[in-house]
């Protein structure tokens, strides 16, 4: 699914990412848990220098093949089946869970199943974050995202070219595992980008494809 795929290229190619072998949200963490609205979702092109401007009043066979968009239907988020058309089939992150809190935490599930060199991904689990204060009473249409990292890079030492460490929050160890709920919740909040940087936007335009 390109949402996802977007949300790890804005890191740093993968490294810090907050991850885990098992999935992290409980029950009590989705009760209230805002919900995404059914229909098609487009993500705006994080790569500022590919012109794809995307008409939403138009259907979206109509679209350039180079728009990224999703539908959610049921809980399950479809991808484009191929890189043209308006066929779908089921994303590889096949389970989208999402908290409750005034910073929502979206878990991502990835494909569990191996690959061709007949490895499984050891950390399945990744996770965004949006910003959900006051708490949606409706279907989401519209969220503002980032990824949830387990540290900040900080300079080691005074030479500019010196390399950049990660130091990594509380409660996390060194595969980048948050111990608990509440550590990942606080790392949420602690990788939030500044005011001064605008957040990708992923909305809701239609109901239906065509």
């Amino acid at each position: 699914m390109r949402l996802f795929a977007a949300l790890l290229i804005l890191t740093l190619g993968g490294c810090g990412i907050a991850v885990s072998d098992k999935p992290m949200l409980a029950a009590a963490d989705t009760i209230g848990a805002p919900q995404f609205e059914d229909g098609v979702w487009l993500l705006p092109e994080l790569d500022e220098e590919e012109d794809c401007a995307v008409d939403t009043a138009q259907p979206v066979s109509k679209w350039p093949d180079c728009a990224s968009w999703s539908v959610h239907r049921d809980g399950q988020w479809f991808a484009r089946d191929g890189d043209s058309g308006i066929a779908t089939k089921a994303v590889p992150y096949s389970t989208v869970t999402v908290s409750n809190g005034d910073i929502a935490i979206i878990q991502l599930e990835s494909d569990k199943s191996p690959a061709d060199d007949g490895t499984v991904d050891p950390m399945p689990y990744s996770f965004g974050a949006f910003d959900n204060k006051p708490a949606a009473t409706a279907k989401l249409r519209s969220i503002r995202f980032w990824i949830v990292m387990c540290g900040k890079y900080e300079e080691s030492g005074a030479d500019d070219d010196a390399p950049m460490t990660l130091i990594r929050y509380p409660g996390f160890d060194e595969k980048c595992r948050p111990a608990s709920m509440q550590v990942l919740r606080d790392a949420a909040a602690a990788s939030r980008p500044p005011p001064t940087l605008e957040l990708p936007v992923f909305h809701w335009v239609r109901a239906t494809l065509d």
